[in-house]
């Protein structure tokens, strides 16, 4: 006899919703004419009767009656209690099965056992997160693993909203999830966290922190996955020759890797960076759940190298870390403005002057500080060639300071500026594109240094 046949499955597992799972589970069994109608009129049955007993607890029997909206909610909690049992089921069929043979209110009541389940094990993962955490400068990737997951495990509501999460996860985790709620999702995502946070804590926080100033001097506000960035910098060093424990792959290697890739099919770079992974399983300890999600991670970044080859950007992938604290920070003060009434008076004389040399002449008189300059520059009609009259006077220290505060804008954040501010931009790109090219650079290189004190 032969013990290897496999049970054929009537219900097709793709076909099933990981968020309305019940739902989909009954409609995939009575399309197969698994579930009857007198099957499926009896659950109806069952789910509104016992939407009436949650109804009277969630009221404390005091009341029947309640809120449309809330009815609905709790009716959600129910399908969404009974769906995570039912999901323990490795055969959909043997779920159907269950669903056949047990009343509405006993799988509920597996439903939220397991719930507990599931809260227990998000609470031990979190707990071993936060004694390992990894020290970084991101300010979503604390925030969301310490504070908002503390905040889900404090307003979760199984009872009567088992489906809701309250939170919002800001931090991108690597691996793709199924669309999930509640507690289902909290444990996956937790779940996906711990192993990145492992991987992450095998190297230095300050090798991590150069290597993602490589990628954008201001990741600590950007929303990026911090563990993507290392395991590919890990993996590009393996490949590259160099320490994949610094993170450090060198500009020769980055040229390396753009002649390793360009000539490779998906497959053959994804083939190429598992082998390099399990270079790095001899270089770090890992136990089998992490290697595991390592490899669930290569094909995204198999993905992005393809993508970046066929363009000759694999240094876009395989970054150098930078050193922003190497670069100096020049400080500036725009200094101090004049009483109110002064400045009315000086507004009142350059708008009554008919001569722009006049006009020039009192700001040369009255303004002492770059602070009122700009003012006067917003406030006062100046045309683009009296503009640069008054430009040619600055320094490249206040040429910097004004550029910072309005050249390094996108166009995007320009629409939010007033028409003065607007002329005032458009009047100072003019004279700057004017000035010899190695005086552009300092001034352009200048205001991404300076500070205003």
């Amino acid at each position: 006899m032969n013990n290897n046949l496999q049970k054929i499955s009537f219900i097709d597992k793709e076909k099933l919703s990981s968020e309305l799972y019940f739902q989909s589970l009954l409609e995939q069994a009575h399309l197969k004419g698994i579930l009857t109608d007198n099957d499926i009129e009896r659950l109806q049955y069952e789910c509104l009767s016992f939407l009436a007993y949650k109804v009277e607890r969630f009221n404390a029997g005091y009341s029947s009656s309640i809120r449309v909206e809330e009815a609905q909610n709790i009716m959600v909690s129910n399908l969404f209690t009974i769906s995570l049992w039912l999901k323990s089921y490795q055969d959909p069929d043997d779920a159907i099965t269950a669903i056949k043979n047990e009343q509405i209110a006993e799988l509920y009541q597996k439903g939220r056992k397991r719930i507990d389940t599931l809260l227990s094990a998000a609470k031990s993962v979190h707990s071993k997160i936060l004694h390992q955490i990894l020290d970084t400068k991101n300010v979503f990737y604390r925030a969301t693993i310490d504070d908002a997951i503390k905040g889900f495990f404090k307003l979760y509501y199984p009872d009567f909203a088992a489906q809701e999460i309250h939170i919002t996860a800001d931090y991108p985790i690597c691996s793709i999830l199924p669309p999930l709620a509640g507690i289902e999702f909290i444990h996956a995502y937790l779940n996906a966290l711990y192993y990145e946070n492992q991987f992450c804590i095998n190297f230095s926080p300050d090798d991590i922190h150069h290597l993602l100033c490589g990628y954008e001097d201001d990741y600590p506000e950007l929303l990026i996955n911090i563990y993507e960035h290392v395991l590919t910098a890990a993996i590009g060093c393996i490949l590259a020759g160099t320490d994949a424990r610094r993170l450090d792959i060198s500009e020769n290697g980055g040229t390396y890797l753009n002649r390793l890739f360009s000539e490779m099919t998906k497959d053959e770079i994804l083939k190429t960076i598992q082998n390099a992974s399990r270079e790095l399983y001899s270089i770090f300890s890992y136990q089998q759940g992490l290697e595991q999600y390592i490899q669930k991670s290569l094909p995204l970044i198999a993905d992005k190298i393809e993508v970046a080859s066929r363009e000759q950007s694999v240094d876009l992938v395989f970054y150098t870390p930078a050193y922003p604290e190497n670069n100096p920070k020049f400080y500036f003060s725009f200094g101090n403005k004049m009483d109110n009434e002064q400045y009315r008076k000086v507004i009142n004389e350059i708008e009554q002057c008919e001569v722009s040399l006049d006009k020039i002449s009192i700001i040369k008189e009255r303004i002492h500080s770059l602070a009122d300059l700009e003012d006067v520059l917003l406030d006062a009609y100046f045309v683009k060639e009296e503009f640069h009259i008054i430009l040619h006077e600055l320094g490249l220290q206040e040429l910097a300071a004004l550029f910072k505060k309005y050249l390094l804008k996108s166009d995007i954040e320009a629409i939010e500026l007033r028409e003065s501010e607007l002329h005032f931009r458009e009047c100072l790109q003019d004279f700057i594109s004017t000035l010899p090219e190695k005086q552009q650079n300092i001034i352009k290189k200048a205001s991404e240094t300076i500070e205003e004190v």
